[in-house]
């Protein structure tokens, strides 16, 4: 009988493994993605690449693919960096990294 409860918990451990269970959706991480490149962008500090990361946000929220809390929060980063405080903006977005890894 133990044998066959631990082949059970095996395969049910196994399972949920191959299933993704608890791992971040589609959206988000194209979320991530598309946050990754706005870093990047003020990372380099780069005026171009921010705006086209920008678009890529709205159009995102616009599309139901990013919550308006985390929209507002992206927000508040990219008037920091095209107001010129890049380095606030780089800090303000490691921060947001860390604490919402994937997000929506």
């Amino acid at each position: 009988m133990p044998r066959l409860l631990v082949r059970a918990t095996l395969l049910g451990v196994l399972a949920m493994a191959t299933a993704g269970c608890g791992g971040p959706s589609d959206v988000e991480r194209e979320n991530r993605k598309a946050f990754e490149m706005l870093l990047t962008a003020i990372s380099l500090k780069n005026p171009k690449e921010l705006e086209k990361d920008a678009t890529r946000i709205e159009e995102r929220h616009s599309g139901g693919q990013l919550s308006d809390a985390r929209h507002k929060d992206l927000l508040g980063i990219i008037e920091k960096a095209r107001a010129g405080q890049w380095g606030e903006a780089e800090d303000m977005a490691y921060e947001f990294r860390e604490k919402r890894p994937f997000f929506k």
